[in-house]
């Protein structure tokens, strides 16, 4: 199956005696992309001189090297055994050449010198004592590394790859991030990017109904559930894919903070089954169907009052809140609305954040995001019966429930005889 892949380039440079390590290093990209290429999104391409040259005359032949693949490089690999190479006409050798204008570009490099024994007669003593220089200058400027025994080499370059590969990617991701997380307004019907400004009418009753004191409690707690539900809004979030490849296998967590003490959240709305008209205007945008298409192309709403009820999930901690969900995948240039949908109450102004991780197979590490919501709260007064006009229907239910149950004839009967008896 084909699959969109970021390329990194790397240029492998030695002189000719270390053409087995030159092998190796071609193998372990290779391993590399075998396991790691699909689920990244990532696919190593090794440069070799000897496969991505040709010939050119007229030209200086280190300069041809430079201009098809040095320079065009994402990470080099520098190796030595005995030799440093031959001049360039610029450069002691071409591949101090390349690690000179790689290092130049700001582009990482990674060193490595052989300790393999060697048969005496074949040392140029000459070529040794340059490459004991350009060692010793190299020290100081980074971390090098050396190895006793080709398969040695083979283990250190193929972790220490992994290591790189990562630094890459996450280099990148900080750049330009593949996911971004935002809010979705409901009332404007988009998304409304990283900042979320909520404007919110508090009620504050001014004048109760007379009840007899054994309803008052039931009363009060109806009043109080009726100012919860007209004071809360639904806080959606949405992750935008805005790269041109698919991210597979998501987790986020989720951390919601306020500055606020009496601020609540809930992964329900919080008057129970029973939903008031105030809140259906929420529920309009939900009412059409399968999916909804916009510029944006805003995927996977909820399209019933069912599925806009939040799954459980939704932890209290100390330092607020805490949910977490989990996606298969995500496609291009898609935009999808995290569930479950979270309810906010606040009886004041306030602001909240939305700190996130998410995670995916693609990413080096997790991408981190910090939302803000700024909930601004007016109140307004209110008198009850217009707050909630079926006080009267919604206080007998109460009472009814709270009744105990009747007795049926049969049970009547057992009771008499009982007596009788």
């Amino acid at each position: 199956m084909s699959y969109n892949s970021r390329v990194y380039r790397i240029l492998i440079a030695s002189p000719s005696d270390v053409e087995e390590e030159r092998e190796i290093v071609v193998r372990a990209i290779q391993e590399w992309n075998d396991l790691h290429s699909y689920n990244r999104k990532v696919t190593l391409l090794p440069l070799r001189w000897e496969t991505h040259t040709a010939p050119e005359f007229g030209t200086r032949p280190q300069e041809v090297i430079n201009r098809a693949i040095v320079d065009n490089c994402d990470l080099l690999v520098g190796i030595f055994w005995t030799r440093i190479g031959s001049p360039t006409g610029s450069a002691e050798s071409g591949t101090l050449e390349e690690i000179d204008r790689v290092g130049k570009a700001g582009k990482p490099i990674m060193l490595y010198f052989s300790k393999v024994g060697v048969d005496p007669d074949l040392l140029e003593f000459p070529q040794l004592e340059k490459l004991k220089r350009f060692k010793e200058n190299s020290y100081p400027k980074g971390l090098l590394e050396n190895y006793k025994s080709l398969s040695e080499f083979h283990d250190k370059f193929a972790r220490q790859l992994e290591l790189k590969i990562r630094d890459l990617q996450k280099n990148e991701e900080v750049g330009n991030a593949p996911l971004s997380l935002e809010f979705f307004s409901l009332e404007r019907e988009k998304l409304s990017g990283a900042t979320l400004s909520q404007h919110i009418i508090h009620p504050r009753i001014v004048e109760i109904p007379e009840v007899i004191t054994a309803l008052r409690p039931r009363l009060n707690e109806i009043g109080e559930r009726a100012i919860r539900e007209r004071a809360c809004f639904p806080l959606l979030l949405a992750v935008v894919n805005n790269s041109s490849s698919g991210v597979r296998n998501i987790y986020a967590e989720l951390m919601i903070c306020s500055g606020s003490k009496n601020l609540q959240v809930f992964d329900s709305f919080p008057s129970g089954p029973g939903m008031s008209m105030h809140f259906m205007r929420y529920i309009n945008v939900f009412e059409l169907g399968g999916s909804y298409e916009k510029p944006q192309h805003i995927k996977d709403l909820y399209s019933t009052l069912d599925k806009l009820r939040a799954k459980d999930g939704l932890k209290k901690q100390e330092a607020g809140w805490r949910t977490s969900f989990e996606w298969d995948a995500l496609q291009p240039k898609r935009t999808r609305v995290v569930e479950p949908v979270l309810f906010v109450y606040s009886p004041e102004s306030t602001t909240m954040t939305v700190q996130a991780k998410i995670f995916a197979d693609s990413f080096s590490e997790p991408l981190k995001f910090d939302i803000n919501v700024e909930i601004i709260v007016e109140e307004e007064d209110i008198d009850f019966c217009a707050l909630v006009p079926d006080w009267e229907k919604i206080l007998k239910v109460n009472e009814d429930l709270n009744a105990p149950p009747p007795i049926s004839l049969s049970t009547q009967k057992r009771v008499r005889l009982r007596k009788d008896n």
